[in-house]
Formats: C-alpha cells, structure tokens, sequence
C-alpha cells in the first residue's frame, strides 16, 4: 500500500491562507477561522460537501460541543413555476398551459387536466433553475478566536509515477483538483509510505506540465518519505504534472529465471533493470526507454537508500540458457546449465530454482536456499558460464 502528502500554503477557495495534505486518493485541509463566541456556521459549496470523507470534520482551537449538519431538500425545478402558464410546442405551434402540481407534474390545459406536456416545454423565467440552498453545519463549542477547520475531501489527490531513460530517473507528480478552483501552492511537500483510509478510501480539466526547482530531500518521518518542492505552484482545476525528483543511477541488464526443478533443454530469462536507489524512491510505475525506444513499464515499491531496485520487463529472446540433465540413478541427477551472454554490453544473470522435497545438493558457487538456490554473476560481451550440481531426492 502506498500513499502520499502535499502540504499546500497559500491562496484557496476561501480566500484565505490553508494547510493541506494531499494522499493518493483524498485530502486532509485545514482551513484557519477567526469565531466567535459559542456557534458558527459553515456553508460549504455543495460539491465539496458531497466529497468529505464521513467522520473527518473537526474544528480545532476550541472545545467542540455538537455539530448540527443541515442538508436542504432540493425541490422540483418546477415547485417555481405553480400557478404560472407555460408554453408548450406540439403539433406545429405553440400552445399555453398552467402549471397546477409539481409534484404530481400536473397541467391546467383548455379546462382538462393533463400529466405531464408533450413536446418542448418553455417556461417564462429562469427561477426554478437556480441551485438550491447549499448545505450548512452547524458548530456549537466553547472558546472563541483562532481555530481552524479541517476534514478529508476526496476532490483532491496525487499520483506518482516516473520515467527512466539512459540512467536518468525522473519522478512526476501528478497534482489533481476537482475543486473547480485553481490554488496557488507557496509550500508544497511530497511524503511516501502507509497512512490508510479505510472507508471508501484509496491506498489510501487542464494538463500542465511545469518546471520548478525539483524536490529536496526532507527525510524519514513516522515510516513515510518526505519531499519538498521549490518555489510556487498553480494547481489549476484539473491534473498538473510536476517533476519533483531528477537523480542518475547506473542500470546493468538483467537476465531472471525462477521456477521448479526443470529437465528441460533450454531455460527462458526474463529480461529487465537493476540498479541501486541513489536515495529513498517512493513508490510509483516506471516508463523505461532506452535510447529513445520504449522498452515497457515496471512497478517500483518504496525504496530506501542504498537498496537494489529490479524491474522487470518482460522475455527476451535472446534470454536462453540450455540445459543438460543426466541420470545418475533413479533419484540422482548430474545437470549443467551453460549461459551465453550474446550482446554487445554486459549483463547480470540470476537464477533461483525451487527443488523437490526433500532433496541433498551438490555444487560449488550455489547459494543454498530451504527451497533450492540461487545463483548470480556476470557476464561480459559474448563471454559464457557453466555451472553444474549434483542432486539427490531423498525418500520420505
């Protein structure tokens, strides 16, 4: 599970400088209010209200008493037009009726009654179009002055992914707002590791793409990553990528095979990247070009410093080793496997090979594993290895 912080510090809806922190799939803001003494009410638009997270509303900075939270009925459109006449287009020109019930949509029409109206209805004024009362809360509380209002909104949130080509590793941010307001950020972090939200929640417009001074390291807190972004940022409605991350790191090619004990002639690798994290990598897909060609996408998990990062890509064809497997008895096997390296660069090969139960193990250079083994080295230019093991399967 992964998940992400954005504290913003600047201009928002309300005009008024705010905190947030935005996670992969919601938001925590924090919103600063001057009270007055015992009640005070907040009228969100309605579109941010649909988007809380139930049970997130606080008001802190006082001793909260109660909340009272009224959502208006949003009546017909046609509640405004009782009583009045209306037009109605049928059969070739336009005829009036008078509106009698909007609950029932019932018409006055030359003395007969009438559900509904064929055709196209005009109405003579726009008043039973216009948005309904928005919802209220209510706080009751003891104390006054400096407070602030905070909840989760599910109308904001981040997503991470990045891009490796030719040993540059570049993380992207990918800033959404659905509030259908553009937000000025003076301060803005990114933060990776767990924080789960488990009603409803995430692992948890317009397309920028903006150049800022890239993130600054802040360091590990409470298991998560932390990560600044320099300078401001307009986050318009809709999604704005931002580059928060550039770093070089030193990819070597790599061949993995991994399966059950195999007598078959050739064994299939899978081809893919390994390198180590220059520094703590938050979790994020991965887009992979080699000069210039996109070579497939892997998955990258938090990382810290200093660890091995494998991403995989898929077969190669050129990925074989071949194998000879020889009977020494019936539950006694002699088998050699000879890899080729045939490209003009230099890879890593590994292979990790589960034996059957149980069993005794002969070779040299083999990693021995409860399961089997596992063995890594490397091979330059057209350079080739062989080794061999001796197994033995034990009788129950």
């Amino acid at each position: 599970m992964r998940i992400g912080w954005l504290w913003l510090f600047g201009l928002f809806l309300w005009a008024q400088a705010q905190e947030a922190a935005l996670y992969r799939g919601f938001a925590e803001l924090r919103l600063p209010q001057e009270l007055p003494p015992g009640e005070w009410v907040w009228t969100p638009e309605a579109a941010l209200f649909e988007s809380l997270v139930p049970g997130t509303l606080r008001l802190l900075g006082v001793s909260e008493l109660s909340r009272r939270v009224e959502v208006p009925e949003r009546p017909s459109p046609l509640e405004a037009y009782v009583g009045k006449e209306v037009q109605f287009y049928w059969e070739g020109q336009w005829r009036r009726a008078t509106l009698v019930s909007a609950e029932r949509n019932l018409f006055l029409y030359e003395g007969r009654y009438l559900v509904g109206l064929p055709g196209v209805v005009a109405y003579p004024d726009p008043s039973g179009f216009s948005l309904p009362p928005g919802p209220r809360v209510v706080f009751r509380y003891r104390g006054e002055g400096r407070a602030t209002l905070a909840f989760l909104t599910r109308a904001l949130r981040w997503g991470l992914y990045w891009t490796l080509e030719d040993g540059e590793l570049v993380g992207w941010a990918t800033l959404t707002n659905g509030l259908k307001q553009p937000l000025r950020l003076v301060r803005t972090e990114l933060v990776a590791g767990s924080v789960p939200l488990l009603e409803g929640g995430m692992e948890a417009g317009s397309a920028l793409r903006a150049a800022p001074a890239l993130a600054e390291w802040m360091g590990e807190a409470g298991g998560t990553y932390r990560y600044r972004l320099a300078g401001e940022v307009l986050l318009e409605p809709g999604q704005t990528e931002l580059p928060f991350l550039r770093v070089r790191v030193e990819p070597v090619y790599l061949w993995r095979w991994q399966g059950g004990f195999s007598t078959e002639p050739v064994l299939a690798f899978v081809r893919g990247l390994r390198f180590s994290a220059p520094e703590p990598l938050a979790a994020g897909l991965v887009g992979v070009r080699e000069k210039g060609v996109f070579i497939g996408q892997a998955t990258l998990p938090d990382t810290p410093k200093g660890r091995l990062v494998t991403l995989l890509l898929g077969p190669d064809p050129e990925g074989q080793a071949l194998r000879q497997v020889e009977a020494l008895a019936p539950n006694r096997f002699r088998v050699t496997t000879t890899v080729r390296n045939p490209k003009a660069y230099g890879l890593t090969v590994e292979i990790e090979e589960t034996l059957p139960q149980p069993f005794a193990l002969e070779g040299e250079g083999l990693e021995r594993l409860p399961q089997g083994y596992r063995l890594r080295f490397a091979l330059a230019p057209n350079q080739s290895r062989s080794y061999t093991y001796t197994l033995t399967l034990e009788r129950r």
